[in-house]
């Protein structure tokens, strides 16, 4: 996290970067279509499937099971939407790549990797502050 504010000031240099490298070896009319597509495509997922999960989940109250695949699509259809729709090589591949099944998972683990780590820290700081160490006499 501490790098994040950083890599939020360069990823836009870096994208506009391969936009040019892949627009001169594309093509420029190649890339721009490309661009409106991507952008196309990301506004059909976020207005259709985002909005198509929320009601699937409202509808289904009572008998919605929070299975990891629901969880999986409802959480990361719209990410990869938004991602698509931010104009970019690297953010729809991106974008592409959370919207595949089979990426998602590995990307859902990534997910669990980096937050793992972080709280077996604080349990085990947690564990040692628990105890209190010391002598005591028992007295007759």
């Amino acid at each position: 996290m501490r790098y994040f504010l950083l890599f939020l000031l360069i990823f836009p240099f870096i994208e506009i970067y391969a936009l040019i490298v892949l627009g001169g070896y594309f093509g420029a009319f190649n890339t721009i279509f490309w661009i409106i597509l991507s952008g196309i495509i990301g506004i059909y997922l976020l207005r259709n499937q985002g909005i198509k999960t929320l009601l699937d989940i409202r509808t289904q109250s009572t008998s919605f099971e929070p299975t990891p695949d629901n969880f999986l699509k409802t959480l990361f259809t719209p990410i990869g939407g938004f991602f698509l729709l931010i104009p970019g090589f690297i953010t729809d591949c991106l974008g592409i790549l959370i919207l595949l099944p089979l990426t998602r998972i590995f990307f859902l683990g990534l997910l669990f990797n980096s937050i793992s780590p972080i709280y077996r820290k604080r349990s085990s700081q947690n564990t040692r502050d628990d105890w209190i160490e010391g002598e005591f006499k028992k007295d007759k």
